[in-house]
């Protein structure tokens, strides 16, 4: 998986940010453009910029979590096989980056102004690297000689992964609806083109219910006493979770889609829990933006 820097998701978002700077802020002003559009046709009314800006906020957390899923696995892949397998430190300190830039960013969030989508635009315009996953890779015997060569053991290099997996699970986590947003949702009605109220409802609700056993499995596992057995099955438990709460982001969407709808569903088919343990399947799922 390359790099991943979404020239065109950034586009939107730089995009969207000035469009909502334009539109009217006040009360006053919105009554006013509120009732200048209640005649016109649907094709004569600008998209609503927040929309398109959650839609490139929402597909970009998807995109970074498939990113930092992917790493994890593959190196444990390879550290697995192979006894003596390091890292580049150059690969660690990237990773540390991406996660001190999410660190940054929930801590100055609360005194930001906005919805979520709006702060994100904001901040990225000043961290163009924020959300994005560097791809864990190593060098050839050449760049070591060029000044590369610089390592770090596999259990520090995953330390720091799980930290960031961690973190990013805490980005999420401060991503939450206003109270006036989930009144709205609630009693909300179909509009034209979009799914079914009732199904993202019923998918709010298993959403809800995966996390909840998950939980339960996660405080029984605090009883076993092998340390790297409950370290494992532990992050495993944490990434199932973060799988969760990204699908509860994407049912959170103004303009949810079928097919948006559909990939939820099929994200929390990949998060089981059999006879107390679980399965999960860790293979990209990539999210369609429309």
């Amino acid at each position: 998986m390359n790099n991943v820097h979404l020239l065109d998701l950034v586009e939107i978002v730089i995009e969207s940010l000035r469009s909502i700077q334009a539109c009217p802020r006040s009360i006053s002003e919105r009554i006013v453009h509120k009732f200048a559009t209640m005649n016109k046709k649907p094709s004569d009314i600008r998209h609503n910029p927040y929309h398109e800006l959650e839609a490139a906020y929402v597909a970009q957390i998807c995109l970074t979590w498939e990113a930092l899923n992917w790493n994890y696995k593959n190196f444990e892949r390879k550290r697995a096989a192979r006894k003596d397998f390091d890292c580049p430190a150059i690969i660690a300190q990237q990773f540390q980056q991406f996660q001190v830039l999410l660190q940054r960013y929930i801590e100055n969030e609360p005194y930001e102004q906005g919805r979520r989508p709006e702060v994100y635009a904001r901040m990225r315009l000043l961290a163009p690297k924020l959300l994005l996953v560097p791809e864990y890779r190593d060098f050839e015997d050449n760049q070591r000689d060029e000044g590369f060569g610089s390592r770090i053991s596999a259990d520090s290099f995953l330390v720091i992964m799980e930290d960031g997996i961690q973190t990013f699970m805490n980005f999420l986590k401060a991503d939450k609806e206003k109270p006036y947003q989930i009144i709205k949702a609630f009693f909300g009605r179909k509009r034209r083109g979009s799914v079914d109220p009732s199904l993202v409802q019923l998918m709010k609700k298993v959403n809800v219910k995966k996390k909840t056993k998950l939980n339960d499995l996660r405080r029984a596992h605090k009883c076993i006493r092998k340390r790297k057995l409950k370290v494992v099955k532990e992050m495993e438990i944490l990434m199932g979770l973060v799988d969760l709460k990204v699908v509860s982001r994407v049912l959170r969407i103004s303009d949810l889609s079928e097919e948006q709808l559909h990939w939820c569903e099929e994200k929390m088919s990949k998060v089981r829990i059999l006879e107390g343990e679980l399965q999960r399947d860790s293979s990209p799922l990539f999210f369609p933006v429309h």
